[in-house]
């Protein structure tokens, strides 16, 4: 059986499944790869899941911006409506840092930056990400990345908040008014991304747990101990900009991303050796015994 044809264009291999539908890789008839993402048939069968897609779909392809993913159409072909991507050779991040740290060793900072980039352009299109995780950040060989995945993002234009609605979003990387049902904004990207370079830099999240709810809980309550006491070469400079980040109160974190970029500017330039403080030889503790200690 040759490949699958969905509205001239032969869909070739399954990139991955997901909650929403699944992701291929296709080709038209002048050999062009996209990556093809199809509603599954339960979602396409509910309206609110239906609306959703296509609103993801035509957000995104207003989007011009190198850093995030490219949307060129939104094909409505019953019963399963499809939008098409640019094809991005790639892992997401949160794979690449477990099972390919070489891509990320030394390239946080750049990855950080563009990342934080895409956010300050999607913010200024009045447009909140909503679900900013390492699975939603896409790296290649060459460590240039694509923010994807707008399914829960929200407009200047929505005239109902989240307030009221069923809270949606990544228990491990929401923000705390996100967790509340309390209105959204830019700062709660922000957060997100505190979260995810707080994971970056240390190699593990700043709250985990196998319970939703009690790692909601920690978001709310808990106040995350220093990337230091995880890793103790870290520059205290940058336990500051993170834990700001990660400020409970969103009035207490940065204004915008753009000043989140001015500080990251500081660090990109630095090799590793130079933005990490300089200790002695054998004064290395784990990450428990600095935190025993500190406690």
């Amino acid at each position: 059986m040759g490949p699958l044809s969905l509205k001239g264009y032969l869909v070739q291999d399954k990139i991955k499944d997901g909650t929403v539908g699944t992701v291929w890789r296709a080709t038209d008839t002048r050999g062009n790869t996209f990556a093809l993402k199809q509603i599954s048939l339960p979602n396409a069968r509910n309206g609110g899941k239906l609306r959703q897609f296509k609103k993801e779909a035509t957000l995104t392809k207003g989007l011009k911006h190198p850093n995030i993913i490219r949307v060129f159409d939104y094909v409505d072909a019953p019963p399963q409506p499809f939008f098409l991507m640019e094809f991005f050779d790639s892992e997401n991040l949160k794979w690449t840092m477990a099972q390919m740290p070489e891509r990320v060793h030394k390239r946080e900072f750049h990855i950080l930056m563009a990342i934080a980039d895409a956010l300050a352009f999607v913010h200024t299109q009045g447009i909140v990400h909503k679900d900013i995780k390492p699975e939603n950040v896409l790296i290649n060989a060459d460590s240039d990345v694509r923010l994807i995945d707008f399914s829960l993002a929200q407009t200047k234009w929505d005239r109902i908040l989240q307030f009221g609605k069923r809270i949606e979003g990544t228990p491990m990387y929401m923000a705390p008014e996100q967790i509340r049902g309390e209105k959204c904004d830019q700062r709660t990207d922000m957060y997100s991304f505190g979260v995810m370079m707080y994971e970056l830099m240390t190699k593990q999240p700043p709250f985990s747990g196998n319970d939703p709810q009690k790692l909601l809980e920690k978001h709310l309550e808990e106040r995350p101990i220093p990337m230091s006491a995880i890793v103790p070469t870290m520059a205290p400079e940058l336990d500051k900009l993170v834990l700001r980040l990660l400020a409970k109160n969103p009035d207490h974190r940065f204004p915008d991303m753009s000043s989140v970029m001015q500080e990251l500017s500081r660090w990109i330039k630095q090799p590793t050796v130079l933005r990490l403080k300089q200790i002695q030889p054998g004064a290395l503790r784990t990450g428990t015994e600095v935190a025993s200690s500190t406690a």
